[in-house]
């Protein structure tokens, strides 16, 4: 797996789009279809909010042990009343399923899921209170399957073993050749080449559609692996195969129904990355075989990714556009801030970039893993709702936040996703090299000469009192007068240890540290030079004390804008 190309086009991407910034457009890779010019897309279709229940944590963290259909009703009200359009339960994880039983597959094992088992035994299936409840409410329901899970250490640890029997009795079809990196050691990945492996999925498409009368099904692709290492482009049409032919299955079954049954997909964020990993996502949308593709990281949120990517394949055809919207910045901010969440402010901003580069609403995953931080739920998922338009983002406050995302984390590399993608965006001025200088991309979707005011902060490692820095923005200067400056801004630090199955599991360090200490710059941010799109930081070190010896490191920009 070639972890650094993808890297590379993924910025060759970012530098292509701010390119066409000027005139408000974005460069989309390479093709015939014209480049996306951003703002210029209106959401389609009437679902804004789709929401995912993983496999174990609405099980684990809100709902009670044992668990009653009128609790599960209740969840759904709940989903409801904060305006969710489009509810998604994942039914199929590690072989397993969850919040339903059948005798053709195994039943989830771990101890949360045990929960359901007087239900169960009642003859009555979560899964199908979960629809029913959707139905009365008016929301579509899609049953959730995950491709391939990476949580098999959490599941041994439980001691419940790495998944289901076909799983863990036919390591011929697991992948077990993987790059450098402790994570990858953490589950046990089919490998789709295979046809058994991927026969075994389908059959649990059917039965779920033939069991349950849902509005359809999502593929989760958010694994370490589908095919082994390096394999994934040129094995990637078996599993455009698979879809296809799940495709055909809603397609048969929906018209005996009469109605249309919908096929979503959750990929990784950048089309190069979903091709490395076996992943035709142009393809799927090109044949119409999905309706609504979902791009997103894990567990990050990075406003800068170039979503007109994947919009400018969707708005070719009736495919829908729903970016992910998950619960941090970056892996260093969820570790030093103890797990505690993005705030409102931060919501509205993704949203403003994810609709400025043509999605048509918005999915929210991973939105209950930081439940122990205050309002909890239900008052929690009350926030959703400020995302459902666009024009409703500029009536509250916005914060662009701009980090490495995966900066710190040594599990699949450094500073790389299971991808191998390296995601820690950084502008690096060398103190060895006279008037050294660094460019840092930044992307607000929105005019904010039309806002009470707006600030730009960004955080220079390294940097003390007698250095000194010329700042642009677009290229013209910002003049000293407005620049401001202080070393003693206080960050938290509260070193928790966040999911410390894989840390324990892994041995590495459940805190990535910060580069250093820092100084921390300011000033009014104003249209022009600003300007709606993708913008460029420039600094310059003009002159630096001649007694440090570390480079000046910004990887570190935050745009607050007023309402």
């Amino acid at each position: 797996m070639n972890s650094h190309l993808s890297r590379r086009r993924f910025l060759e991407a970012a530098v292509a789009t701010a390119a066409w910034s000027r005139g408000g457009f974005a460069a989309s890779g390479p093709g015939s279809a014209p480049p996306v010019k951003l703002g210029s897309l209106s959401p389609r279709g009437s679902r804004r909010i789709l929401y995912v229940s993983d496999p174990s944590s609405i099980a684990r963290r809100h709902l009670p042990d044992p668990v009653s259909e009128q609790d599960l009703r209740k969840w759904v009200d709940t989903l409801a009343s904060s305006r969710v359009d489009l509810f998604i339960q994942e039914a199929y994880t590690q072989g397993w399923t969850t919040y339903w039983r059948s005798p053709r597959f195994d039943y989830d094992a771990r101890p949360q899921h045990r929960r359901f088992l007087p239900l169960l035994d009642q003859g009555k299936q979560p899964l199908g209170i979960l629809l029913d409840q959707c139905r009365r409410r008016r929301m579509t329901f899609l049953a959730g399957l995950r491709v391939n899970d990476n949580h098999g250490h959490v599941s041994i640890r439980q001691g419940v073993g790495a998944g289901a029997g076909f799983l863990v009795n036919n390591p011929q079809w697991q992948i077990r050749e993987t790059p450098p990196g402790p994570y990858y050691a953490l589950s046990t990945p089919f490998d789709f080449t295979f046809d058994p492996v991927r026969e075994y999925l389908y059959s649990v498409t059917v039965e779920l559609v033939d069991r349950f009368d849902v509005d359809g099904l999502e593929l989760c692709f958010r694994d370490h692996f589908y095919f082994p290492p390096g394999k994934g482009p040129e094995r990637k049409g078996l599993m455009t195969g698979l879809v296809k032919r799940i495709r055909r299955m809603l397609d048969k079954k929906g018209n005996e129904r009469n109605k249309k049954l919908l096929l979503g997909a959750r990929v990784f964020q950048t089309l190069e990355e979903c091709d490395t990993m076996g992943l035709d996502v142009p393809a799927w949308i090109a044949e119409e075989l999905i309706d609504y593709i979902s791009p997103a990281d894990t567990m990050y949120c990075e406003p800068n990714l170039p979503l007109e990517a994947f919009s400018r394949l969707t708005r070719s055809g009736p495919c829908l556009l729903y970016p992910g919207l998950l619960p941090w910045s970056s892996i260093r901010m969820r570790r030093r801030l103890g797990g505690q969440p993005i705030t409102l402010d931060q919501q509205r901003a993704l949203a403003m970039n994810m609709y400025g580069a043509g999605a048509d609403g918005i999915f929210f995953y991973n939105h209950f893993v930081p439940l122990s931080w205050a309002p909890f739920y239900p008052h929690m998922l009350r926030g959703l709702a400020e995302t459902r338009e666009p024009r409703d983002l500029t009536r509250g406050n916005r914060h662009y936040v701009f980090e490495p995302v995966w900066a710190g984390c040594l599990g699949f590399g450094v500073d790389k996703t299971a991808t191998g993608a390296v995601k820690a965006d950084k502008m690096v001025l060398k103190r060895g090299t006279p008037g050294s200088e660094g460019k840092y991309r930044f992307r607000v979707c929105e005019h904010i000469g039309r806002s009470r005011g707006a600030s730009l902060l960004f955080r220079a490692y390294h940097a003390v009192d007698a250095d000194r820095f010329q700042v642009r923005v677009n290229g013209t200067p910002v003049p000293d007068s407005r620049l401001r400056r202080r070393s003693d801004e206080r960050r938290s630090d509260l070193k928790a240890i966040v999911d410390p199955n894989s840390t324990s599991s892994s041995g590495l360090p459940p805190v990535p540290d910060l580069p250093g200490p820092f100084s921390t710059f300011w000033f009014d941010l104003t249209e022009p030079p600003a300007q709606f799109g993708d913008n460029w930081l420039e600094v310059t070190l003009t002159h630096g004390d001649p007694d440090q010896t570390r480079d000046i490191l910004i990887d570190e920009v935050e745009v607050f804008v007023t309402a």
